[in-house]
């Protein structure tokens, strides 16, 4: 049972904090993973620095590891752009706007996208409330580094999600269940598996995670 699917067609898979872990959204804020600070700049907006970061996200190829767990940015991306209800975000280590294509590549760590669309029960109990984090991923020179649970963990994606998704109180994801090392990373930026398991459009099985909202974040 395709229970992905039903939330969304497919939740694009969230593997990709595979090693370790973000982000002001443009709202506001960084917060440092590490010595590096970490941004979460929304590809959404018409912005000098969302035009370098969207074309820095579709020269990323995903390592060999993240294949099977992730869709890559040149499908996601587009995606996002055609549906209104998801907002795609680059993840940035860069504590001040790119200002130029090279200044992008070199501070483009990573890409996820924001679902306030989530339809289907068999991932949580209140889908209007929840927030569905989709297509997740950061690149091999930006893992092990803390970014990944910079990002996944309050108040920087809790900042963007209310941003973007003021009604949401929960945020989940599904990740694959042989990808265990991306599951640690999520448990420890707070996220539980919820009990749920369902298999995706390939066949695998996928774990449903969630965590509250930080309020006020």
């Amino acid at each position: 049972m395709d229970t992905a699917g039903r939330a969304d067609r497919r939740t694009d898979g969230s593997g990709g904090a595979d090693a370790d872990e973000g982000a002001d959204a443009n709202t506001g804020g960084s917060a440092p993973a590490g010595a590096e600070p970490v941004r979460l700049v929304r590809l959404d907006l018409r912005t000098p620095e969302a035009a370098l970061l969207r074309r820095a996200v579709l020269r990323h190829r995903l390592p060999p590891g993240q294949r099977g767990h992730v869709r890559p940015p040149v499908t996601t991306l587009p995606a996002a752009d055609a549906d209104p209800a998801r907002t795609p975000f680059a993840v940035t280590v860069s504590g001040l706007p790119v200002a130029d294509a090279a200044a992008a590549r070199a501070a483009c760590a990573g890409f996820g996208v924001l679902d306030r669309a989530v339809h289907a029960r068999d991932l949580v109990p209140d889908p209007a409330r929840a927030v569905l984090l989709r297509a997740f991923y950061l690149t091999t020179a930006w893992q092990g580094r803390g970014v990944g649970r910079a990002v996944c963990s309050a108040p920087l994606l809790d900042r963007l999600a209310a941003d973007v998704a003021p009604h949401a109180t929960e945020l989940v994801l599904c990740v694959n269940e042989a990808n265990h090392v991306a599951a640690h990373v999520y448990r420890a930026a707070g996220f539980a598996p919820t009990g749920h398991r369902f298999l995706d459009a390939q066949g695998e099985a996928q774990l449903v995670m969630t965590r509250p909202l930080a309020a006020g974040a």
